[in-house]
C-alpha cells in the first residue's frame, strides 16, 4: 500500500513540460533514435494504395476512420502528426489537464499581438497526440442549441437534420430525455462523480439570484437559459476522448493503418485538380526524407487537423488567398480567399474570490502538506470516483445578458471551486502544478459563449513544420467586451451574496480599484484568455467566402473533403467537442452512401418538432443510422 500510494504521489508530479518553439520538428522534436528502421517503416506505408487517407488524428479524424472502416471494404491510413499515447494516465485522469497544457501533449500555439488586447500573444492549447483536444480540453459535453443551427442557413445542416448524427454517436449516462439523447453510442458522457462543496452551493446560490436552474443543457425542447451542473465527456470516471471511443475500435482492423509523428507537407493534385496523394515526412528527422501517400482511383483525402491546421495544410497545397500562396512561391492550385478567415473563439475573464474557509477548495484537496496528496489518485484508481474526475469547471450556467444582440444566451459562466492564481485562467491551471500551497476561494469564469469577433491565420512559411501566423481577431467585435463587462458584474454580484454563508469570500480578481466601466474593459483586455472553441476557419457554406460546400468538399478541387471544426460557419454556444463529432459522424454518413450528401440549392419542409427536414429525409437519415 506504501508503495501505491507512493507511485500515486509521483504521478502528477511526473509530466514532462516544454517551452513553446518555432518549429516543431528540427527545433522543436526530439530527434528519431532509429532513423533507418522509421524510413523503412514509412516505405511500407507508402508501398500501398488507399481508399481514404485521413490528414489528422484528431477528434474527427478518430470518428472518421471509426465509422469509414467499419465494413472492412475501404483501406484507410490516418496521419497524425502527434504521439500516440492516448491512454497514458495523465490523460486519462481529467483532473490531469493541471499537467497537460504546455506539456508534450500540447501544440503550444500563440496568437500574435492581439490589437485589443494591448497587444499581448494569447495562448491557445491544442492537443499533440491521438484524438487531439478530445485528450487536453475539460471535457465539456455541449452541442449548444438548435437554433444555432438553423442559424447556420446551411443546406442539410439544420437542426432536426443535424440531431440524429448527435444522438447516433452519444452514450448518455445520465438518463436525459429519450427525445433528444441515446445511451448506447460509443462517446461516452455523465454527470462528474464528484461535487465539490463550494460547487453545491454555487447551485443555490445562482438560483436564488434569479438565474433560473436547467437539469440539460443538451435538451431542445427547453431554453438553454439557467444554473446546473455540466456534462462531461466521461466514461466510468475517465476521460472519454476520440481515440478511446473511435479511433481503439479502428485500429484493430486489418484495413486501418495509424502513423504518429507524420506531419503532412501538401495534398497532391494532378492536371485535373484531383486530388493524387499526400506528402508527408517524420517529426525529428532531420533529413526531411519526403514519403508520399497514395490513393486508390477514386480515392478521397479527408483533411481533419483541426481549426489551425486544416487551413494551413490546404494553403500549403496551393488551396487558398491566390496573392498570399504567391508571396511564399506556392503554386495556385484553387484561388479560395476563405481559407484561414472567419477564425472564432470563446473570449474569457475571470472573477475569483478567496474565502476565510480552509481545506474546502479542489486546490486544498489535491495538497497534502505542501505535496500532491496521494489519496485523491488512490481513490481514482480504485473506485473511479473522487475530485480527479473533475476538471475543475464542470459547474455553470447560460445568462442572456443586456449586452446580448440575439434572443440566446450570450454568456456562460463556468465556476471553479478554487481561488485563481491569475486573473488569466489558462495561467492558473498551468501555475498550479508548480503553486505548493494555495488559498481557498472560488472563481467565476465568463465565457462570451455567442462571440462574434473573427480572426484569421496565415502561413509564415510553405513547411507545414512552421506554425502559422495567428491573428484571433479577439474583442474585435465591441459586443463581445460588452459581454464579458457583464460577466464580470455578474460574477461581483454573485460572488458577494450572502447566502454562500460560511464560504462567502473577498473578491481577489479584477480586486477593489477596478470598478467603472472603462476600469473593467482594461481589466479585460489585459487578462482576456481563450476558452479553447476554435473553429471556423474552412467554413462550409454556399457563399463566394465558404470554403467547402454542403457536402464538405473542397471548393474548386476534387476528392478531398475538410472534416472537422474548422468548418463550422459560426461557432455554437458550448464547447465545441461534441458538434466536431457530430459532424464527422454525419460526413462519415454521406461519404459512405453520397446520396445522404447535402446538397445547394436544397430546400426543405418544416416538421412540428424542428425545422429543416423533410418526412421522407428523416426515415432515410434514421435507416442510414440503424
Amino acid at each position: 500500500m506504501v508503495r501505491v500510494l507512493f507511485r500515486a504521489a509521483l504521478l502528477l508530479a511526473s509530466v514532462q513540460t516544454v517551452t513553446v518553439v518555432t518549429a516543431t520538428t528540427m527545433t522543436g522534436a526530439p530527434a528519431v533514435k532509429n532513423i533507418n528502421k522509421a524510413h523503412y517503416s514509412e516505405s511500407e506505408v507508402v508501398d500501398e494504395a488507399y481508399d481514404y487517407i485521413i490528414a489528422g488524428g484528431g477528434l474527427a479524424g478518430c470518428v472518421l476512420a471509426d465509422r469509414l472502416s467499419a465494413d472492412g471494404t475501404k483501406k484507410i491510413l490516418v496521419l497524425e502528426a502527434g504521439r500516440p499515447d492516448y491512454t497514458d494516465t495523465i490523460i486519462r485522469i481529467p483532473a490531469g489537464i493541471l499537467r497537460l497544457f504546455r506539456s508534450v501533449y500540447d501544440w503550444q500555439h500563440e496568437t500574435c499581438g492581439e490589437k485589443a488586447c494591448n497587444g499581448r500573444n494569447i495562448f491557445l492549447q491544442r492537443g499533440k497526440v491521438l484524438g487531439g483536444s478530445s485528450c487536453t480540453n475539460v471535457c465539456l459535453h455541449h452541442r449548444g442549441t438548435a437554433q444555432d443551427y438553423n442559424d447556420w442557413n446551411v443546406p442539410g445542416w439544420s437542426a432536426a437534420e443535424v440531431l440524429p448524427y448527435f444522438m447516433h454517436s452519444e452514450g448518455d449516462q445520465t438518463g436525459g430525455n429519450p427525445e433528444f439523447h441515446n445511451k448506447d453510442g460509443p462517446w461516452k458522457n455523465d454527470d462528474v462523480r464528484y461535487q465539490n462543496p463550494l460547487s453545491k452551493r454555487f447551485l443555490e446560490v445562482g438560483a436564488n439570484a434569479g438565474l433560473g436552474t436547467n437539469g440539460d443543457f443538451n435538451d431542445w425542447s427547453r431554453a438553454q437559459n439557467g444554473v446546473g451542473r455540466f456534462t462531461v465527456s466521461e466514461d466510468n470516471g475517465e476521460r472519454c476522448s476520440g481515440a478511446t471511443a473511435f479511433l481503439s475500435k479502428a485500429m484493430k482492423r486489418r484495413n486501418v493503418t495509424v502513423r504518429t509523428g507524420a506531419m503532412v507537407r501538401r495534398v497532391n493534385f494532378d492536371r485535373t485538380k484531383t486530388a493524387a496523394s499526400v506528402t508527408y515526412d517524420i517529426l525529428g528527422d532531420d533529413t526531411c526524407r519526403p514519403f508520399f501517400a497514395v490513393l486508390r482511383n477514386g480515392g478521397e483525402v479527408i483533411v481533419s487537423a483541426g481549426t489551425i491546421a486544416s487551413p494551413q495544410i490546404l494553403m500549403c497545397s496551393g488551396i487558398g488567398p491566390a496573392d498570399h500562396l504567391q508571396e511564399l512561391g506556392i503554386p495556385v492550385v484553387a484561388d479560395l480567399p476563405g481559407v484561414g478567415e472567419n477564425l472564432q473563439d470563446h473570449p474569457a475573464a475571470v472573477v475569483s474570490f478567496r474565502t476565510k474557509k480552509k481545506g474546502v477548495s479542489v486546490t486544498s484537496k489535491l495538497r497534502l502538506w505542501g505535496y500532491t496528496n496521494p489519496f485523491p489518485i488512490l481513490q481514482w484508481f480504485l473506485f473511479k470516483t473522487g475530485l480527479l474526475t473533475s476538471t475543475g469547471c464542470d459547474h455553470g450556467a447560460f445568462v442572456r445578458t443586456p449586452a446580448a444582440t440575439t434572443n440566446q444566451p450570450d454568456l456562460q459562466i463556468r465556476f471553479l471551486a478554487a481561488r485563481a492564481l491569475m486573473p488569466d485562467g489558462m495561467t492558473t491551471f498551468i501555475q498550479f502544478r508548480n503553486t505548493k500551497n494555495l488559498e481557498d476561494g472560488y472563481s467565476f469564469q465568463s465565457v462570451a459563449v455567442r462571440a462574434r469577433s473573427v480572426g484569421r491565420i496565415r502561413l509564415a512559411s510553405s513547411n507545414t513544420h512552421v506554425k502559422p501566423v495567428i491573428d484571433g481577431g479577439y474583442l474585435s467585435d465591441p459586443s463581445d467586451l460588452a459581454t464579458l463587462r457583464e460577466g464580470i458584474k455578474l460574477g461581483r454580484q454573485i460572488g458577494n451574496r450572502a447566502d454562500w454563508g460560511e464560504f462567502k469570500g473577498e473578491e481577489v480578481f479584477p480586486g477593489p480599484n477596478v470598478q467603472t466601466d472603462d476600469e473593467i474593459d482594461e481589466y479585460i483586455r489585459y487578462t482576456l484568455h481563450t476558452a479553447n472553441a476554435l473553429t471556423g476557419t474552412c467554413k462550409m457554406g454556399t457563399g463566394p467566402d465558404s470554403v467547402v460546400g454542403p457536402d464538405l468538399c473542397v471548393r474548386g478541387v476534387n476528392n478531398i473533403r475538410v472534416v472537422d471544426a474548422s468548418v463550422l460557419p459560426s461557432i455554437p454556444g458550448g464547447q465545441t467537442g461534441t458538434p466536431t463529432v457530430m459532424v464527422a459522424d454525419r460526413a462519415a454518413a454521406f461519404i459512405r452512401d453520397p446520396t445522404l450528401a447535402p446538397k445547394a440549392p436544397f430546400i426543405v419542409e418544416e416538421t412540428a418538432r424542428l425545422p429543416g427536414v423533410t418526412e421522407g429525409a428523416s426515415k432515410k437519415i434514421a435507416t442510414s443510422l440503424a
